[in-house]
């Protein structure tokens, strides 16, 4: 009797601890995920982000406790959006064939898989002397176009802007003058 009693209880012991919970034990919520990214919740209203190459590799971790979203764009680029409040969001890029993340970038009106379209903003004065800018995303060499338009001085000027399919052009609609007139106007983006 007291061989099983020796066995039983080790068995008992065993099967009791298996089923308990271990409180300390991390359980970490994935909130959104795709082909080279991650957003984890964190604790503390954080959450952190991981930007993967295509090798299933890390290239970025970061926390943060702003709102963010991330998309992918044309497949293997990823856009990744952090909220800095007041409807201002900075953009950072990442190529993952390449392996190489963009330079940040505020007032993104639009982009595709290779161009940006950006309004530039005066710091001493942001209501004048500001200009849509269209770059490649990851190297201005490449491409850099301005276009200075008659902005109307409000916060948001732009209602909606769109690339051609063909990358050839930039549809932008906008408020214009003081009497912030609704303007359409096709840029032109051939060198």
């Amino acid at each position: 009797m007291k061989k099983y009693l020796y066995i039983l209880l080790p068995v008992l012991f065993c099967f009791l601890t298996a089923c308990s919970p271990y409180s300390n034990l991390k359980q970490t919520q994935i909130i959104d995920s795709g082909k080279y990214y991650r957003i984890y919740k964190e604790n503390n209203n954080q959450v952190r982000y991981e930007i993967y190459n295509p090798e299933g590799k890390i290239a970025l971790s970061e926390k943060t406790d702003r709102p963010i979203e991330i998309n992918t764009i044309g497949g293997d680029i990823i856009d990744i959006g952090i909220g800095m409040g007041t409807g201002i969001t900075i953009h950072k890029y990442y190529n993952a064939n390449e392996n190489t993340f963009s330079e940040e970038f505020t007032n993104v009106l639009t982009n595709s898989d290779k161009l940006i379209a950006y309004i530039e903003v005066s710091k001493e004065n942001p209501l004048e002397n500001r200009k849509v800018v269209v770059q490649n995303i990851f190297d201005k060499s490449l491409f850099y176009k301005e276009f200075k338009l008659n902005f109307s001085n409000v916060d948001t000027p732009v209602i909606e802007a769109e690339f051609s399919k063909d990358g050839a052009s930039l549809l932008l609609t906008y408020l214009s003058g003081e009497k912030q007139t609704q303007t359409s106007e096709i840029l032109d983006l051939t060198v």
